[in-house]
């Protein structure tokens, strides 16, 4: 599902322009703010003046009248648009004042005559701009503290030449705010696009990809920028105390260029005018401006990246690097609220100012505890989104986190709209947000009913015995768009918190056609139940073993534990997850099945949200891969198992004469699938081999098992069955030497990519010895599934 949110992002620059003629966009795209300032200025620098036919309420006043009753009319006053209408002196002077500054600013005679009738008789036919211009020049110029117009007059100067200097200063200020969020936001679409075009490309013309990899530069650039993690090895394992993730460094680079962009037009072309009818300082003035462009470059950082993003599968980036993005960007944006509300209240330490006083009476308008307010929230939210908070409490953070945003947004529509109207365009900007979080809340419902069968969707989860994980299949009413290196949401309704959704890496998919199975669930085991064996050698020693652990003779714990779990099978089309068991709703699942009333398996209802993930861009280096190279830890075999099914599968239409020869395909030019997967479960372990490789052709396993064993004497000569026959396929017991397999899978002139999907340390491992790998002159590729909260 594609969402209205990202069509929206992609025809932004249609949104701002004025198509149909009317006041559209945003200031300066499509919406001018002051299109006839010298007009405009005429009307300001007249319009406080009382005329013969203003009304007062109790008394009616005339020229004479001491300074105090003056000041006591200024407040009670009122002079309508019909009586400036009627009245020759008013329309006289408007009419002078806009033929002498209009005509020096290039107004034709229409444009004058047309904001004549905007401002002088609000939109009147008549009386026109001809007819209004007196018949002789007016020589008395109005002074400065003028209260009543009685004759026509000349405009004073220096109230005009102020009024229409503050005008053109605020549009000018307001302009600029808007086109640097402009710039920024074609910026960022921009970037995603260009980069989404050249995958597409080297999707369609692999061949010149892969040359255009193999050249010195783009080996440098791959060395140095793309693959690294930004300082040392560390990208995936959190820094200490659970502070947070470093992004890669290409990422950072990224972020590092948005966040300089973001401080630089917030810094720059500031101006001031002086003498100001808006503002009594030059200060004052200053913090309006950097506090009105630091609240649109802040509302223009309410981008948030959903589940239902085009620009994912665009530019095959994760969604865990949007979701990186995602906490970067909110964090600027939160940054610039609090500057943006800083500086207000700095304006009322201002000189001239009563400080507190002035300060609480603005701090009342509705318009301005509102925009507190939306600070605030926003400010929660990144503080709440910190990573010790989701590790912790992750259901808890999700729905603070969803509240705080919809305060947030309704904060800033409150702010901005009720106070300025639609004048200044601000709505586009929170209209894309509504937008976002509407469409993308649409489309998950829109994929829960195209997914599933309405009202008894189920699934069976089964409990792997002697560990804390579960095998979950689905049975969707369409397994339409499934494949390789997906993940899908799921919710549990039985079990409570509707809302809540969790997801889950796709292990593999059964689709019951003709064809040969992709991945067989057979339940044939090895001759021995005993899974461990010794190490094939690989000359001298095994490759990716540590040294203490290696060739050693061991024993089971327990051979009950060893035992192969016999999954239940389905006969209809359906996918299989692998999930381990931790705390909250996955905690709930393992104690609903294992509570007395219940057996190791159960039917309970389940409502999937479909496919998300595995576009062919984000697995483009598996294109052009000779040699794939899986490395997993833990469930991480979870996410290697899709790729394995969708190797097996070519392999094994391949053996039938379906294709031979052919390149086409994720991974149509690999001649050669290595599984390296290590966990501390032997049953897990037995669990996956007896469920899922039993019949996994063409692929050759290698597994460490890293729990704890007894050493003995006893051995088995016995391989795990099932894999490619022609290699000694056995477990190895110990940790796996990260460097020693990914350099036994390389060979000079081939090609291989590395999918990477464990703990962070593993991760991390992986990244710094392909980095070493393309140091020393190999092809090599890296993709790597997150294991982040």
């Amino acid at each position: 599902m594609i969402s209205i949110f990202w069509i929206l992002n992609l025809c932004f620059p249609l949104l701002i322009q004025d198509v149909s003629g009317a006041q559209n966009g945003i200031i300066g795209f499509g919406r001018s703010l002051y299109e006839d300032s010298c007009c405009l200025a005429c009307h300001d620098a007249l319009s406080s003046l009382y005329l013969g036919c203003t009304t007062f309420p109790n008394h009616y006043s005339m020229p004479g009248m001491d300074t105090g009753m003056k000041m006591e009319m200024d407040m009670m006053g009122t002079t309508s648009e019909d009586c400036r209408a009627s009245n020759t002196p008013w329309l006289h002077t408007m009419a002078y004042c806009i033929q002498k500054n209009c005509g020096i600013h290039g107004y034709t005679v229409e444009q004058q005559a047309k904001c004549f009738s905007i401002h002088a008789v609000a939109g009147a036919s008549k009386p026109t701009f001809q007819d209004c211009l007196p018949s002789t020049t007016p020589t008395v110029e109005l002074p400065h503290d003028a209260t009543w117009l009685n004759d026509t007059s000349l405009v004073n100067h220096d109230l005009y030449y102020a009024t229409h200097g503050t005008l053109e200063e605020f549009a000018r200020s307001e302009y600029i705010h808007t086109r640097y969020s402009v710039i920024l936001y074609l910026l960022v679409i921009g970037a995603c696009l260009i980069w989404g075009i050249k995958n597409q490309l080297a999707s369609i013309f692999p061949l010149a990809y892969r040359q255009v990899r193999t050249t010195k530069l783009a080996l440098r650039l791959q060395h140095y920028i793309s693959l690294p993690a930004l300082f040392g090895s560390r990208h995936l394992e959190p820094l200490p105390a659970n502070l947070g993730y470093i992004p890669s460094r290409a990422l950072s680079i990224s972020i590092s260029i948005y966040i300089a962009l973001n401080i630089i037009f917030s810094s720059i072309s500031f101006g001031s005018f002086q003498p100001n009818v808006y503002f009594p300082s030059q200060r004052f003035e200053l913090c309006e401006y950097v506090g009105n462009r630091t609240g649109t470059l802040s509302l223009h950082c309410h981008i948030i990246a959903g589940r239902n993003n085009l620009l994912i599968s665009i530019t095959g980036w994760s969604q865990t690097t949007f979701l990186t993005l995602h906490r970067w960007v909110a964090r600027v944006a939160t940054v610039q609220a609090i500057v943006h509300s800083a500086v207000y209240t700095l304006q009322y330490v201002d000189p001239g100012y009563e400080g507190a006083t002035s300060y609480s009476a603005k701090a009342a308008e509705p318009f301005y505890w509102w925009g507190i307010i939306g600070t605030i929230t926003l400010s929660l939210a990144v503080a709440f989104a910190m990573l010790p908070f989701r590790i912790l409490l992750y259901e808890l953070f999700l729905a603070v986190h969803i509240v705080l945003v919809i305060l947030d947004l309704i904060a800033c529509w409150y702010h901005l709209v009720p106070h300025f109207g639609f004048k200044y365009g601000y709505q586009v900007w929170l209209y894309i947000c509504f937008a976002f979080w509407a469409a993308d809340r649409l489309a998950r419902l829109t994929r829960i009913a195209y997914y599933n069968h309405p009202g008894h969707a189920k699934a069976m989860v089964e409990a792997i015995p002697n560990c804390n994980i579960l095998q979950i299949t689905v049975i969707p009413r369409t397994m339409r768009g499934i494949g390789p290196g997906q993940h899908t949401f799921l919710y549990f309704p039985t079990l409570g918190r509707l809302w809540e959704s969790h997801p889950f890496s796709i292990a593999a998919w059964d689709t019951h056609e003709p064809l040969k199975p992709l991945v067989s669930t057979s339940l044939s085991t090895s001759k021995s139940n005993n899974i461990y064996s010794e190490t094939k050698e690989f000359g001298t020693t095994s490759p990716g073993t540590d040294s203490i652990h290696q060739v050693k003779p061991t024993t089971i714990p327990s051979f009950r534990e060893t035992v192969p779990y016999k999954a239940r099978k389905t006969d209809r089309p359906s996918f299989r997850l692998l999930v381990r068991a931790h705390s909250g709703m996955t905690a709930t699942l393992l104690k609903h099945l294992s509570s007395p009333a219940r057996s190791s398996s159960a039917e309970i209802s389940v409502y999937t949200e479909g496919y998300y993930a595995g576009h062919h861009t984000t697995f483009q280096p598996l294109l052009t891969a000779d040699t794939v190279l899986c490395i997993a830890g833990g469930l991480g075999i979870t996410h290697a198992l899709s790729f394995v099914q969708e190797y097996a599968s070519r392999a094994s239409r391949e053996g039938e004469g379906e294709g031979a020869g052919g390149s086409r395909g994720m991974m149509g030019r690999a001649k050669r699938f290595i599984l390296a997967w290590s966990a501390k479960e032997a049953p897990f372990i037995e669990h996956v081999r007896t469920n899922f490789l039993v019949n996994a052709r063409g692929i050759e396993c290698w597994f460490w098992y890293t729990g704890s064993v007894e050493i003995g004497t006893q051995k088995t000569d016995e391989g795990i069955s099932g894999c490619t026959p022609t290699i000694d396929h056995t477990v190895t017991v110990g940790r796996m030497d990260i460097a020693s397999v990914i350099r036994s899978t390389l060979e000079a002139g081939r090609r291989t990519t590395v999918l990477v999907c464990g703990p962070s340390q593993m991760a991390d491992e992986a990244r710094r010895q392909v980095v070493n790998c393309v140091r020393d002159g190999f092809c090599v590729d890296l993709l790597e599934e997150a294991f982040a909260w």
